[in-house]
């Protein structure tokens, strides 16, 4: 009874920090039409909505990212990009039943990632989600040299072998894990009004 509680205490804290940060580049409000080879290799072509599909598939991934995406760089690529992409888009308009510290929430989440992955905070979201869509389907088939090249560029703080081991040895999440659990949660609240659309 009293995980809810701590959810939602947790998410106001959240809240309350994000209104003291310094305003920096103005969101992005989604991220526009994905190439389908894109979409289809993030794992979000299937089902009734791609961004749904992203964040259960976060909100399941970084439940206990060590233990499950722990040895995995490849998958651990896809479900980043998952996040980084459903963070940008819960910003359309379709969803502004969602409360304000879900979206929040999953910037956070986002921020925390980019952090912990050697990605540029204020880098934009398209790049960030191809980049490593590209590296998640390199190291799917064992093209090393093409993973680092797809996680090179002005988006990535780090070196590519850098950011490839962090992958390999995914760390806790904390903030991903709650963005994507409240975003999950809020989506399936019924009184939100949305209406899940292909």
């Amino acid at each position: 009874m009293a995980r809810p509680n701590r959810i939602a205490s947790a998410l106001a804290v959240l809240g309350l920090a994000a209104c003291t940060q310094v305003p920096g580049t103005p969101p992005e409000r989604g991220i526009g039409i994905l190439p389908p080879s894109i979409s289809s290799e993030m794992g979000v072509s299937f089902g009734s909505n791609p961004v749904y599909t992203a964040i259960y598939s976060a909100s399941s991934y970084y439940a206990d990212a060590p233990g499950r995406l722990g040895g995995n760089p490849a998958l651990a690529a896809q479900v980043a990009a998952q996040h980084e992409y459903a963070a940008a888009e819960l910003k359309e308009l379709r969803f502004v039943g969602l409360s304000p510290l879900t979206t929040i929430s999953m910037d956070w989440g986002r921020d925390e990632l980019r952090d912990v992955l050697g990605v540029r905070r204020d880098a934009p979201t398209r790049p960030v989600v191809e980049g490593f869509v590209r590296a998640a389907r390199a190291l799917r088939e064992g093209d090393r040299p093409a993973a680092e090249a797809a996680l090179t560029g002005p988006v990535f703080e780090r070196p590519a072998p850098t950011i490839l081991a962090t992958l390999a040895q995914m760390p806790p999440v904390p903030k991903a894990r709650l963005g994507a659990a409240a975003a999950e949660a809020d989506l399936n609240r019924p009184s939100n009004g949305i209406r899940i659309v292909p």
